[in-house]
């Protein structure tokens, strides 16, 4: 998954109920040694420990409003998340596809921002050096029952909105 956006802002990820931590930079980050506010940081554990109450299949199916109700959650912390971190990043809010949060402003959180900031420049040396010692290596997808291996190309990207490769 790739740290950086087009524009260079680095990429924080956001979902709910996978990893002990709502976000993701190349790894889980846990959300104290992000630096982030300490009110943030509650209302983020409190929205996974709902979402992980909400995968009981002893309490059967949530209802429709208890849905709503944590994605307008989720796009919320992922506003204050971003209006932290700053003009640097991007917040993309995984759930039910995906919203990217981003801020116009200074961080308002300098000492967060500078940690996530030296978190993605670890994470791109990491690939970089994972990279070099695979000389002629890359990113591939493999079809085990056809034994197929494909590799993306950059000029077969999707068009933006759709599933297939301009023409």
């Amino acid at each position: 998954m790739p740290v950086r956006s087009e524009e260079g802002r680095v990429i924080v990820r956001m979902f709910a109920g996978l990893s002990g931590s709502v976000l993701w930079l190349g790894d889980a980050l846990d959300h104290a040694r992000a630096h982030l506010s300490s009110g943030l940081v509650a209302d983020l554990d409190a929205w996974d420990a709902y979402h992980r109450t909400r995968l009981d299949p002893d309490l059967g199916a949530h209802a429709e409003a208890d849905e709503r109700t944590f994605a307008r959650t989720g796009a919320a912390l992922a506003e204050r998340l971003a209006d932290e971190l700053g003009v640097g990043f991007e917040v993309h809010l995984v759930f039910a596809g995906r919203e990217v949060r981003r801020s116009s402003e200074p961080p308002t959180n300098p000492r967060a921002a500078r940690v996530l900031n030296a978190r993605a420049e670890q994470v791109e040396a990491e690939a970089r050096e994972i990279a070099a010692s695979h000389p002629g290596g890359g990113w591939y997808a493999y079809a085990p029952l056809s034994g197929r291996r494909f590799t993306p190309s950059r000029r077969e990207r999707p068009a933006p909105g759709t599933d297939r490769p301009p023409r």
